[in-house]
């Protein structure tokens, strides 16, 4: 059993690391497993190259660790959304203090990208109110991602819907926000015979993007997509959420674009969430949006077979699990 370097796992999984009959015991803030050559840790890092454990320790964790034999540690951070993959432990430093074992400390070789511990939770705490609030979730997804860039404060409320003045508030100094594959526009525009107002455009063209004209959440529309206008399955500002995650996906610096298979595309999204809106009718028919610490990806279906998948991440390695199911990338991009 593999688990790659910071993907996230259920904690049995991460558990089942130790082997066949391994003895599962708990300390003060940690869950442990040993078995006959390898020990699994779950408990907390805030640093980027270590993780401290404190006392008490299970006596059979002790006896293991201080050992002239010892396991291979296998170590995990403890998040809200699951067990973080740090990685085998080069060392495994213990400290006594009065003769008892005081703390542990696990250095590992590869450093923990600082966004996956010291801001994966509140980047990943958009998704609990995306379903019922997108307009907020949207923007916690915003600030957590582009948590580099800083906002420009003070936004005047410009014109528009609720929902849309919103998301320029959020993306106000990060351009990146409004996107290339499928753009918004800075103002809606009217001047449609219908009466339907203009907020954005695909990359090239392709469709126009457009709401009615009164309302806080008003109905979106594609024009381009059909014959027709293309109703899209949720109102504005779910639209918005969706679409700022579709840009972290499709626009950004690194990730890539693949066609997978139905094996293929179940194994991309195991560790990752579902967003809970309906499918986006762009860039696939059925397109659905999943999320996981510093990891967004978007597979949408057209074909009962394959999948049109994006993937968007924060930090290249968070692409090394990807690289390693044998994918057939049209465009592949690590930073390197």
């Amino acid at each position: 059993m593999e688990i790659e370097l910071w993907s996230v796992v259920a904690e049995p999984e991460a558990l089942a690391l130790a082997g066949p009959g391994a003895t599962l015991l708990a300390g003060t803030d940690a869950a442990f497993a040993v078995g006959p050559d390898t020990l699994v840790v779950i408990g907390r890092s805030d640093s980027g190259a270590a993780m401290v454990l404190s006392e008490p320790f299970p006596e059979l964790v002790e006896e293991r660790l201080a050992g002239v034999l010892r396991p291979a540690v296998h170590a995990f951070a403890r998040l809200p959304e699951g067990c973080l993959a740090l990685g085998v432990a080069q060392a495994a430093e213990l400290s006594y203090r009065r003769g008892a074992l005081h703390d542990i400390r696990l250095s590992f070789e590869t450093p923990i990208p600082p966004d996956l511990l010291g801001q994966v939770t509140p980047e990943l705490d958009w998704l609990e109110p995306a379903g019922r609030d997108p307009i907020a979730a949207m923007e916690r997804f915003i600030a957590g991602w582009y948590a580099g860039v800083a906002p420009v404060q003070d936004v005047p409320a410009g014109a528009g819907p609720a929902a849309l003045r919103a998301f320029h508030r959020a993306a106000a100094g990060r351009p990146e926000v409004y996107g290339r594959s499928c753009r918004i526009f800075p103002e809606p525009l009217p001047g449609r015979p219908d009466g339907l107002l203009t907020f954005g455009q695909e990359g090239d063209g392709v469709f126009a993007l457009l709401m009615d004209p009164e309302g806080d959440d008003p109905r979106v529309y594609y024009d381009g997509l059909s014959d027709r206008l293309l109703p899209e399955r949720e109102r504005l500002a779910g639209y918005l959420l969706h679409a700022a995650l579709v840009r972290a996906a499709m626009d950004g610096p690194l990730g890539g674009m693949a066609f997978v298979d139905r094996p293929q595309a179940r194994r991309i999204v195991a560790p990752l969430r579902r967003v809970p809106l309906r499918p986006m009718r762009w860039p696939s028919l059925f397109t659905r949006c999943y999320a996981g610490p510093g990891m967004v990806v978007v597979i949408g279906e057209d074909d009962a077979d394959w999948y049109e998948m994006y993937v968007g991440v924060r930090h290249p390695g968070l692409l090394r699990r990807l690289r390693k199911l044998g994918l057939d990338w049209e465009s592949f991009t690590d930073g390197s």
